[in-house]
Parts: structure tokens; sequence; C-alpha cells
């Protein structure tokens, strides 16, 4: 079997669009840069675990060496340590609620650990390896409480709310260990320490979550369905914001061209909703819609926003392909390749243009103008001790909203955080107030 599952529940496209799987084979396996750094901070986790101690007892120390997308390992510093030491400090915190809750059951953590969710449906293809795995469990009726964990590294928010890879995980987990009657409890949690709520979860004991044993088993058997579609050698490609990491999307060098199709199949459609008289062709069309915008609807003007990705990168596929022609020695009518806006750049290196600055009478404040660091940069000093930089950063620094912009939300079973949450600070929840059986962490 491969060292990487076919449907693995890391991949969020599949469950949507059953055509990707298809069409990804055929690139290459590259890991990218971030996804690399993210597997430095996965190892330390997991090495943390594994030898029961804080994440600080690894900095300045290279880890992961031999590892197939870095040989040389990563080398621990304390940024990394505080991110990981998040997680550690979620899982203690865990294990001692779960004693509390459970009395006279052991409590378990397993790391990097094997979830088969397509065992219950005949799948070889559908597993995965969960980061983390916590247990509760009574001596006499086996597993009382299962919770899985993903670590998340990156600054792309998240949503822990149905979320597919952590359904996968959660279900495959009750197969493997065949949970029965005795479960009183499931749940799974986020930790994404670049977010803000860097620790988030959907959990049984809380009946505003939506999660269940019964509610588990309906989004699997989605899942199961989903998988199916993908043995079709003829699977659709589906477009949506899941397209954003897929090797077959052009942004990224791929040739798919669904989001495009989706494009002038929902502009196409959208003459039939809008009163257009005549037979209109589709940029007669187009051209109505922008001089009248004013008389389409919300759901109107929301289709046209939607279509502009496709149309987009349909035209950067066409512009690429003009700039490789132009390069290459053909000509293309009314285009060319031109120097764009010129830039002033001094004329030799920096000491000898200072040295020549300051014969010429220039004092250095003005060859070097001071400019007022960043909070930031302030932030990441080494020479500030982390009370240093705490005290800073509550005396000195303030956070001020960006200017409003039109985005782009929600889609499948994510939901749009409201203004309250977003401004949350990294130690608060609105789930505070919730009166579980559980005892929340942030």
């Amino acid at each position: 079997m491969s060292d990487h599952a076919r449907l693995s529940p890391s991949n969020k496209r599949w469950p949507h669009c059953p055509g990707s799987v298809r069409e990804e084979a055929a690139y290459p396996d590259i890991a990218g840069d971030a996804a690399i750094d993210g597997t430095g901070s996965h190892i330390l986790l997991e090495l943390c675990l594994n030898n029961n101690v804080e994440a600080i007892h690894y900095d300045q120390l290279i880890i992961g060496s031999n590892h197939e997308d870095r040989p040389n390992g990563w080398l621990v510093n304390a940024e990394r340590c505080k991110r990981v030491q998040i997680c550690l400090d979620y899982v203690e915190r865990r294990v001692n609620e779960l004693k509390r809750q459970f009395p006279g059951c052991q409590v378990n953590i397993n790391s990097e650990s094997r979830s088969d969710p397509g065992k219950a449906y005949g799948r070889d293809d559908w597993w995965g390896t969960c980061d983390i795995t916590i247990t509760a469990v009574d001596p006499e009726i086996g597993i009382v409480f299962l919770e899985v964990v993903d670590y998340k590294d990156g600054r792309g928010y998240v949503s822990e709310k149905f979320n597919t890879q952590l359904i996968s995980y959660l279900y495959g987990k009750l197969q493997t260990w065949l949970v029965k009657d005795g479960l009183k409890g499931i749940r799974m949690t986020i930790v994404q320490p670049k977010t803000n709520m860097p620790i988030r979860y959907q959990c049984s004991t809380n009946p505003d979550h939506g999660i269940s044993m019964s509610v588990l088993k309906q989004e699997a058997d989605k899942l199961a369905v989903a998988a199916t579609k993908t043995d079709d050698p003829d699977a659709r490609l589906v477009p949506g914001p899941w397209c954003q990491w897929c090797k077959h999307n052009p942004k990224r060098g791929g040739t798919c061209t669904a989001q495009t199709d989706k494009s002038m199949e929902v502009i196409s459609n959208m003459t039939t909703d809008i009163a257009v008289q005549g037979n209109d062709g589709l940029l007669e069309f187009i051209n109505r819609a922008v001089s009248d915008v004013r008389t389409m609807t919300p759901e109107q003007l929301a289709k046209v926003a939607d279509a502009e990705d496709g149309f987009k990168a349909a035209f950067d596929k066409v512009r690429e392909e003009i700039q490789h022609r132009i390069e290459s020695g053909d000509s293309v009518p009314g285009y060319a390749m031109i120097p764009g806006k010129a830039s002033r750049v001094w004329a030799e290196s920096e000491e000898v243009i200072v040295k020549k600055l300051k014969a010429k009478r220039l004092k250095k404040d003005q060859i070097f103008p001071a400019k007022l660091i960043t909070p930031a940069a302030a932030l990441k000093l080494s020479d500030l001790s982390d009370a240093q930089k705490k005290k800073i950063e509550n005396d000195l620094i303030s956070t001020v909203a960006g200017k409003m912009k039109l985005s782009k939300v929600s889609y499948d079973h994510q939901e749009p955080k409201d203004v309250d949450q977003m401004f949350m600070s990294a130690g608060e929840s609105n789930e505070d107030t919730e009166q579980t059986e559980t005892v929340s962490f942030f």
C-alpha cells in the first residue's frame, strides 16, 4: 500500500470535486515551502508528546533530520516552540478535564496514529494519520469519550464545524477501536496558533454544536458517497473555494477549465433571469448588466460576481500564452513586451554611495533617515524577554480594525465569524459562558 492515501482526509477537494483526484494524479507530488515548514512543527509536536516534555526543550536544536521534505531537518526557534506549546497546553488541560469528568477512567494520548474511515465502506484508499487522539477509557466498558485534534501551523483560517478531515479521523478511530454503546461523548478540535481563537472545537456535550454519533454517521456516509464518485473515470470537475490549492488550478500552473465553464454557464443562464429583450448575445448581455446594474437583484449581483474568477482565470491563461509566444519570437497583433515603469537605483555599492554622499556634506540622518520600528518587528526582537514583550503588547500596542472591504464569505458548513469574534483576543472565547459538562479551554 502507498505511503499516501488516494483519498487523504487532509485533502479538502475530493469531497466536493470528484474529478480533482484523477487530474491531480498527473502532477508531481511536491510539497510547498509553507507545507514543509508546517511539517517541522508537527514533528516537534510529536516529539514533545512522545517524550512528555515542553516545546522549549528543543529550542535551537535540529529535529527531523533525513526527512524526505528537508533532509537537513528543522532548526527549532522560540516562535515555533510557542506555537506548539499552545497545543501541548490544550492537551494537558483536556487530560485533566476528562479525568474530572470521568472518575476512574484512564486518559490516553496517541500522536500521529492511523485512522481508517474507509474500512467501514470497504475502501482501502481512504485513510490518514491523525495528529492527536485523546481517549477516556473505563476499565469495564471501554472508551467513554473520544477526541481527535488536528494541529494547523498556517494562517489560513480552518473551521472546525463539520470539517471533513476531522469527520474522517473521528469516524475512522471509531471503526479502529470498535467503540460501542459505552461512548458518552465525541469532540473534533482544531488548534491553529496563528489565528484568533486558536483553539476551537465541535463537541457532542454541547447541543448547540450540532454534532452527535448519529450526525457523525450521516456526515461519514456523505463522504463515502463522495468517495464513490471519484471512482468514475469521467468524474466531474466541480469548481469552488476548495480549488485554491489544487494542482490542476490554472493559477498554479494547471489546465482546469471548470471555473471558466461554470462562469460562462452562470452568465448564460442569467440572460433568462433578467429581462433582456430581443436575441442578444453574451457580450451584449454583459454590457446591459453593467450599464443597468442598479436594476439587478442581490441574487443576480452575487451570481455575476461569482463568475469573475472563472473569466479572470481564462484571461490570465490567454495573457500567459501571448507572453510565451512573443518571448518565443512569434507576433501577436496589438501586443508586445515593453519595459515597465522605470525605477531609480544607486549606481554603485552602498558603501561607495555613503562615502560620496558624506563628501557632499550630507548628515547621517539624511543618508539614513530614522524610522520607528513596527509593533510586529518589536515583538520579534530577541533582545527582549517574553515578559517585556508581553508588557509592550499590553501597554504600547493597540489594534486598529482594517478598512472594510468586500469579500467572498463562507461555503459548505462553514460560517463567517461575527465582528465580536474577529476582534476577540487570543485568550477569549464566546464559549466561556456555555453550561456544559466539560470545562472549556480558551
